[in-house]
């Protein structure tokens, strides 16, 4: 998509995309499942499962004639298949920036009850887009965007069956901020924005994961910078408490420590990934973990050279983490040759 999202989307939802698939073979025990393509490029950016026979994944299409649309894919047990869902950003509603739609994350409650979380339009009208899946078609929700600022929603999470959903993102330009955290909430009713902090004078503040254990316990992770004095980037995690927002101290791993996904086992158990940036241009694993009072850091393995970490999840107690990695050091800014990456513990 051409819009200034894809520089801060690429820190972590995008490059998961790109690089996990490389090498999918490198993993003992996964298979490539077939899947629809519908346009010309392809991308899934979320994924979630309500069963072994009830998976969603969705993305965006790009096809031939430069019309961008949303994908979402079912999963029924035996096969992949094309679902039809809005995508609302027609040239008439962007007006005479450029057009598209896109989904970044997606959460399933039950076989009725999911949400897609993305954007429509671009640079210069970039809008929020949500969507829900009832059980027979997916349908766009209405989602407010900051005083009609370029706005993105990249991760959603739902605390109780439609009524208690959460989804985060960034907003450019709403303050004197270049980006500030964008956070909203369905109520049953309706999206409203909900305020959501950032470490002033922070310019550049996004959030990319989102993990719902109740009404009173919500965490959102990602990256803060305040680089007009040469400071450092360091992590930012986020709680909800069922009053307010608040911001919540993590350990400064790195020179730039972005924190692209969480997901949480337990109130006490609560687990970030994602990886820094050193000095020296270089990206290094990193996963923090919530034990009830704190975060600290737990190095992760480091397979190669180079690694990043863009996705999290719990199941049965254990926790997975997939990533890249690379037995080459970074190259003008990119990981050569990257592999796949999957730890588990």
């Amino acid at each position: 998509m051409k819009s200034k999202n894809n520089r801060s989307l690429a820190l972590c939802a995008g490059a998961v995309l790109l690089l996990v698939g490389m090498d999918i073979a490198a993993s003992s025990g996964w298979l490539v499942i077939s899947s629809p393509n519908p346009g010309s490029t392809n991308f899934f950016y979320g994924v979630a499962a309500v069963s072994d026979s009830d998976v969603w994944s969705v993305g965006y299409d790009y096809a031939s004639n430069s019309s961008q649309f949303t994908i979402t894919q079912h999963w029924d047990g035996s096969k992949w298949s094309m679902i039809p869902s809005p995508s609302p950003g027609t040239t008439t509603k962007c007006g005479a920036g450029y057009s598209g739609n896109m989904l970044n994350g997606v959460a399933a409650v039950s076989a009725s009850d999911v949400w897609a979380v993305g954007e429509i339009c671009g640079y210069g009208n970039m809008q929020t887009l949500t969507e829900h899946w009832s059980g027979g078609k997916w349908q766009v929700i209405s989602s407010p965007r900051p005083d009609h600022n370029d706005s993105t929603l990249i991760g959603v999470a739902a605390a109780s069956a439609n009524a208690d959903v959460w989804a985060v993102g960034y907003s450019e330009g709403a303050t004197s901020a270049t980006e500030v955290p964008l956070i909203e909430h369905y109520d049953g009713q309706s999206w409203r924005i909900v305020v959501s902090p950032f470490p002033k004078p922070s310019q550049f503040n996004a959030l990319y994961g989102v993990t719902a254990l109740a009404f009173n316990d919500v965490w959102a992770v990602g990256y803060a910078n305040e680089n007009s004095k040469g400071q450092n980037g360091q992590a930012l995690i986020e709680h909800w408490d069922g009053a307010r927002w608040s911001l919540v101290n993590s350990p400064i791993a790195g020179a730039a420590t972005i924190l692209c996904s969480i997901a949480a086992v337990s109130s006490s158990e609560i687990w970030a990934v994602g990886y820094i940036q050193t000095r020296a241009i270089q990206f290094t694993p990193v996963t923090e973990k919530w034990n009830g009072t704190s975060w600290s850091v737990v190095t992760p393995p480091n397979p190669g050279k180079v690694a990043q970490l863009f996705g999290v999840s719990s199941a049965n107690g254990k926790v997975w983490t997939v990533g890249a990695y690379s037995t080459l050091p970074m190259s003008q800014g990119y990981m050569e040759n990257p592999r796949t990456l999957i730890m588990q513990r």
